[in-house]
């Protein structure tokens, strides 16, 4: 999962233990198929029915489970607590003895003629607790007539022990409205469609959205990529937006690889209207005590994300009226694609075979997101969609800024894997992305030195990932060992001493392989950065591309004025090089930006001044051979 908040509302779930079922099967315990129906023309006080055809399970009592957590999320979020009004009935239509013995899990008696279960589904997204503690890429939404989010672990039950029985779903949908997933459609007739999953694994795997229709499409490779979006105004057009901005980044994934795991792949797309938010916010003419309420009533803007499933992902983004979404889905887009090969590929026992009930962790977060989002940003690179200075100075620089906050020296980091869900360890669980993705990086010239540039980190992985595939799991415990294997027999220590041990990373030593110089901090002469050190400010969650100018410094030499919007993803390119050196002061530059509609240009002449730095990172302007061959092996595709 990746995931960026603006204000992290979702809190960490202390910890909870499965209560004690008093439940052992007997006989032929079994079921040919789960039969779901739900009507979703049929909504009352915002809340779904759900049926469940169930017949000849042939036991005095029965559990009828929901997900604790379900894979990628990495906390607890008890799905269960959201069904109401549970009744189980038996082929005469008669109730059945029900009730709840804890937060996911409802127990059936008398239930050898059980046939059938009823209950409603209240959502997560505008639910009190439940918004605060579910993600909302992996919650659910109901809006009738508008929109439904149908993430399997917050609708569907299942019995314990047989999650892996086929399962239907028959959906009956208001006019006008179709379906977005990867879940293959058995039948569509109508305004009833039916979904056939093999398992309840693949299930949870297909979040389904139904609602209006705005589509995409486009080819990476040998996988048909869908665009699949939905705006809260009820407008459309907005996938063939997102289509333009990663489209290229999706592209650049085929030169990683010959031929790509899946044939298709769907992004999924749910978009906030925020643009009435933010023009309060932004207002000069609203006080600060109703700007404070209207970000309380908006909240659920500031959570936003993506959770990334075998071969879809689903997004919930705000649209500011800006280009910030298309910022952020441009960002994650490739980090979540790119899980075609980890886990999807490439995972343990724990997730290969994922324990609904009392689920337990794997000890290779930074395989699953660590590499994975280090791959995201080597491909962008390694295709020239960036360069080595934003690569380095940006992104890599930005990662270590982070991950220097990890106990390193208190806390492996496969300890902190495998025991996220405990308060502890789960506040650390952000690091995956970012001293997991340093982890990956440092792992991959490990790798070329150690072969002397005969392999990198992408070979192993796809070695591995030719293995194993998606239905066969490596042990958890013996990853390293066989890691390591393919590799080199020091590479064992490496993993010892800097993953499962608390020596610290050798950024600098590791970066110094390939030319890459790292200082922690101190001081040097630098451009003047053109909105901060001339007084200037923009407007608060300004994230997009473009920065909107609240406030012009009095010091400012360029001609800025109030609105308007400048092209933040460029200045760094205007005052530095390729490699990160600064361009030479009294050079002339133009800054381009937007006013009133129209793009103009400023002219500017690059003005220095001494700032201290934490975190510089320089590619040497003189390589030895050895650093040179390194860089190269390491910088191709």
């Amino acid at each position: 999962m990746k995931y960026y908040i603006f204000i992290l509302f979702i809190l960490f779930s202390c910890s909870t233990s499965l209560p004690e079922l008093d439940y052992d099967p007997v006989g032929d315990y079994s079921l040919e198929l789960y039969s779901y129906s739900v009507d979703l023309t049929n909504i009352k006080d915002d809340k779904a029915m759900v049926a469940l055809d169930c017949p000849g399970l042939n036991q005095e009592k029965v559990i009828f489970h929901f997900p604790k957590t379900i894979p990628g999320t990495y906390k607890e979020l008890d799905y269960g607590e959201m069904i109401d009004n549970i009744s189980a009935f038996d082929s005469q239509g008669l109730k059945l003895p029900t009730k709840k013995i804890g937060k996911n899990y409802f127990e059936i008696s008398n239930a050898k003629d059980l046939t059938s279960i009823n209950y409603w589904l209240d959502d997560t997204w505008d639910h009190p607790k439940a918004m605060t503690r579910i993600y909302p890429m992996g919650g659910t939404n109901i809006e009738d007539s508008a929109n439904f989010v149908i993430n399997a672990s917050g609708w569907f039950g299942f019995f314990d022990g047989l999650e892996n029985v086929p399962v239907e779903i028959s959906f009956i949908v208001p006019d006008g409205m179709g379906s977005f997933s990867a879940l293959p459609i058995k039948e569509k007739n109508g305004d009833t469609i039916e979904f056939k999953a093999r398992d309840y694994h693949q299930l949870i795997d297909c979040p389904i959205m139904i609602s209006t229709i705005d589509t995409a499409t486009f080819m990476v490779s040998n996988t048909k990529v869908f665009i699949e979006a939905y705006h809260a105004n009820g407008e459309k057009g907005f996938a063939e937006v997102i289509k333009k901005d990663i489209q290229p980044s999706m592209e650049a994934i085929a030169s990683f690889t010959d031929s790509l795991p899946v044939s298709e792949y769907h992004f999924i797309l749910y978009l906030r209207d925020g643009k009435a938010f933010m023009e309060t916010l932004r207002s000069k003419d609203i006080g600060i005590l109703k700007k404070v309420s209207t970000v309380w009533k908006n909240r659920s803007l500031m959570g936003a994300g993506a959770l990334e499933h075998g071969n879809s992902s689903f997004y919930v983004l705000p649209d500011f009226g800006d280009t910030t979404f298309t910022s952020m889905i441009k960002r994650v887009a490739l980090h979540e694609f790119m899980h075609i090969f980890t886990p999807l590929n490439l995972h343990s026992e724990q997730i290969g075979n994922f324990d609904y009930v009392e689920p337990k962790m794997s000890k290779h977060l930074w395989l699953y997101e660590g590499v994975t989002e280090y791959f995201a940003n080597l491909i962008l690179l390694q295709s020239d969609l960036i360069t080595d200075r934003e690569f380095f100075t940006q992104r890599i620089r930005n990662k270590i800024s982070y991950s220097i906050r990890y106990p390193e020296k208190k806390i492996p980091f496969t300890e902190m894997s495998q025991r996220v869900f405990e308060e502890k360890y789960g506040r650390h669980y952000l690091q995956v992305y970012q001293r997991g993705a340093i982890i990956g990086l440092l792992l991959d010239i490990e790798i070329i030195r150690l072969t002397n540039g005969r392999k990198t980190l992408k070979d192993i992985i796809l070695e591995l990932s030719n293995k194993y595939g998606p239905e066969k799991s490596f042990d958890d415990e013996g990853f390293f060992d066989e890691f390591s294997s393919l590799v080199h027999p020091d590479l064992r220590q490496w993993f010892e001493d800097h993953v499962e041990g608390i020596i610290p990373l050798d950024i600098q030593g590791g970066l110094d392989q390939i030319g890459v110089n790292y200082s922690k901090k101190g001081k040097h002469f630098v451009p003047k950065r053109i909105f901060k050190d001339y007084g200037t400010k923009s407007h608060f969650l300004s994230m997009g591309k473009y920065q909107k100018i609240k406030k012009v410094g009095k010091k400012d030499p360029i001609g800025f004025q109030e609105g308007d919007s400048v092209n933040t993803d460029i200045l760094d390119s205007l005052l530095y090089d390729e490699k990160g050196y600064p361009r030479p002061e009294g050079t002339n530059i133009n800054i381009k930006l937007k006013r009133n509609g129209k793009s103009i240009l400023l002219p500017y002449k690059i003005e220095y001044k001494e700032r201290k730095y934490k975190h510089r990172l320089l590619i040497s302007k003189e390589l030895s051979k050895t650093q040179s061959d390194y860089y190269a092996i390491w910088r191709s595709k």
